[in-house]
């Protein structure tokens, strides 16, 4: 149940209509965050933001010593972030001795307008592959994001006019599933500004931005 928790981890009262994307643009900016679970420090988070020749935006950081790279993409309408399963669920299949993985993926849109009380499909994907002749899949999967309420919030990196969205995601290996609920506040140009994942009864896993370096 712990690991399933931890792979999770490695993967958002008004009109929120967004002037500028669901994400920093801007190329050599550095956004820091800092993770804690109950109010203990786990890690420091420091995205690096570039822009590729195709106008795809990647965030750069490393976790747990990993190299990670969030890949989104800007439309007019919406700000999407390109899913894919983080290495360490293909090192689980591995251990479970699961051969010719292959991945599907839901990527996450975010519309460039949002308004409480609207939902809109989530984020998902499952990876499978066969052991001892049968199918064994590992899928993360949230049916949908519910916008609650736009709001200004403060972090440590300054305050935000911030959408607050909620996510209802079920994790699912083999017979094994959990429930996780996940409410982030986003904040156009800017992107996730602080994360809230509960744990275990009043502990909460929290991602919060830090500073902004440009």
């Amino acid at each position: 149940m712990k690991s399933l928790f931890s792979v999770f981890l490695l993967l958002l009262a008004g009109s929120a209509a967004a002037s500028e994307p669901w994400i920093c643009t801007d190329a050599g900016t550095r956004l820091v965050y800092e993770e804690s679970i109950g109010g203990e420090r786990t890690a420091t988070l420091d995205k690096l933001v570039s822009v590729e020749s195709d106008g795809e935006i990647r965030l750069s950081y490393t976790r747990q010593g990993q190299p990670v790279v969030e890949r989104w993409r800007v439309y007019p309408d919406s700000t999407v972030l390109l899913i894919e399963a983080p290495e360490q669920m293909y090192e689980l299949l591995r251990t479970m001795q699961v051969e010719e993985v292959e991945i599907t993926a839901r990527n996450q849109v975010l519309p460039a307008e949002m308004n409480p009380g609207e939902e809109f499909p989530g984020f998902g994907f499952t990876l499978s592959g066969q052991k001892e002749g049968e199918r064994t899949s590992i899928s993360v999967l949230s049916d949908r994001v519910r916008v609650v309420a736009r709001e200004r919030i403060k972090t440590p990196a300054g305050k935000f006019e911030a959408t607050r969205i909620e996510y209802r995601t079920t994790t699912t290996t083999g017979d094994t599933t959990m429930e996780i609920p996940m409410t982030q506040w986003i904040a156009p140009g800017i992107g996730l500004v602080r994360q809230e994942i509960p744990v275990l009864g009043e502990i909460t896993s929290v991602i919060e931005l830090q500073k902004i370096i440009q």
